[in-house]
């Protein structure tokens, strides 16, 4: 099959339509009319990439259909992130049958070590304003940050934008989330977004587009609108946009949409309890809880801000004693960065572990594990029972500030005690 070139740049995002809608209206494939809510599209993607856990489902998918080639091979990546540290054999295999798949058709690779996909995603363009972009993850909503329509997919409608250069889709309706006020200090992106879960449910942004607004949100960091839009699947959504002051992933783009109104004046960190995300507390009420494991990492938060949120805390500090404090970076970049600023010194100073990049023991499928019965806190974005490789450990979910003062202290802190 003969190399497709490579696309033009999307046209700039502009306010008066819904951002998905713009997206997806210039990405068309032969067809013509208005992009509207609930209809069934098809769209050419301008990237698409393969987490390794996905990679050998699609290499059988290829295999059973007599597929040999990709739509643009310098399109499509595959990232190795998942299992980056193996320690089980059949996985083992899998990641060696996945190298091979990849060398066959002849794709971009991201080995093991360079980071997680969503990280890699937007460090290396692919998440540009106004593009539209395929993993095979569901948190590839994290390219809402960066201005694009970052949409997951199941290895069978990857399969086919690999071989075609398109995919079909139902224009998602879109729906605006107004945030008024100013959370409290130590509150994080992560625990607005769990707080608007607990207390709306997924019911209102079920495959809906959902656009973040408001003064607050304008004001994030890149770090930190990438930890925000990372969560827009546990919230039910198709996709999430964040918007950022120089107007590039412009606010409040459309009158008329369904809006949320969500005042954070004043909002206190949360934990999310064993074992939904849903199930928040706020930061005070689960003060004391004792903690066996401390992981800080994931595509929520193992950005360069929340190392450094880290190694702010514990500086001149020791973790407790009866807690293991491991941190996985988000990308080789994130860490060399971290090197440089002498921050993971003053992590490993403090006695935490430090590994290699990568999605790290967010899904379990590589360590180091909890044991039986330990309470584990995580800046993951999932704590469903056994999502850390064992069903037997008990998963809260923080902001990266609190799983700091938490490896210091053995037990969650206080609002009062997070530096």
């Amino acid at each position: 099959m003969t190399q497709e070139p490579t696309q033009a740049a999307p046209p700039a995002l502009t306010a008066g339509i819904p951002l998905a809608e713009q997206i997806i209206a210039s990405h068309l494939v032969g067809e013509e009319g208005p992009v509207s809510p609930g209809r069934l599209v098809t769209v050419r993607p301008d990237r698409v990439y393969v987490q390794d856990g996905n990679a050998p489902t699609i290499a059988k998918l290829y295999q059973r259909h007599g597929y040999t080639t990709v739509f643009a091979p310098e399109r499509v990546s595959f990232v190795f992130d998942h299992s980056v540290l193996v320690a089980d054999v059949d996985m083992a295999d899998r990641m060696k049958e996945a190298e091979a798949f990849a060398a066959e058709i002849g794709v971009d690779v991201r080995r093991r070590g360079q980071g997680i996909s969503h990280v890699i995603a937007a460090e290396l363009g692919w998440f540009a304003p106004g593009t539209l972009v395929l993993g095979s993850d569901s948190h590839t909503c994290v390219g809402g940050a960066f201005g694009s329509l970052g949409l997951g997919m199941g290895a069978s409608d990857i399969t086919a934008a690999m071989v075609t250069g398109s995919a079909w889709l139902r224009v998602p309706e879109s729906v605006v989330v107004r945030f008024t006020g100013t959370p409290e200090r130590a509150t994080q992106p992560r625990d607005v977004l769990l707080t608007l879960l607990n207390r709306m449910g997924q019911e209102p942004f079920l495959y809906c587009s959902v656009e973040f607004e408001g003064p607050w949100a304008r004001a994030l960091t890149s770090d930190a609108s990438a930890s925000l839009a990372s969560l827009g699947v546990e919230l039910g959504a198709k996709c999430v946009f964040v918007p950022d002051e120089q107007g590039t992933v412009p606010a409040g783009t459309a009158t008329g949409l369904r809006t949320v109104e969500f005042d954070i004046g004043g909002l206190q960190p949360v934990v999310s309890l064993p074992h939904l995300p849903a199930h928040t507390a706020q930061l005070d009420e689960a003060a004391g809880t004792p903690i066996d494991y401390v992981f800080l990492g994931s595509c929520t938060n193992s950005r360069l801000e929340d190392i450094a949120q880290a190694a702010a805390t514990v500086k001149g500090h020791q973790v407790s004693a009866r807690t293991q404090f491991v941190i996985t970076p988000g990308s080789m970049g994130v860490y060399r960065e971290a090197m440089h600023a002498g921050y993971i010194d003053t992590l490993i100073d403090a006695g935490a572990v430090v590994t290699p990049p990568g999605c790290g023991t967010c899904v379990g499928t590589q360590g180091p594990l909890p044991a039986r019965g330990d309470n584990v806190l995580s800046t993951m974005n999932r704590n469903f029972r056994g999502r850390m490789g064992n069903a037997e450990a008990n998963i809260y979910l923080s902001s990266p500030a609190v799983a700091a003062a938490t490896a210091l202290l053995g037990a969650i802190p206080t609002v009062k005690e997070i530096p």
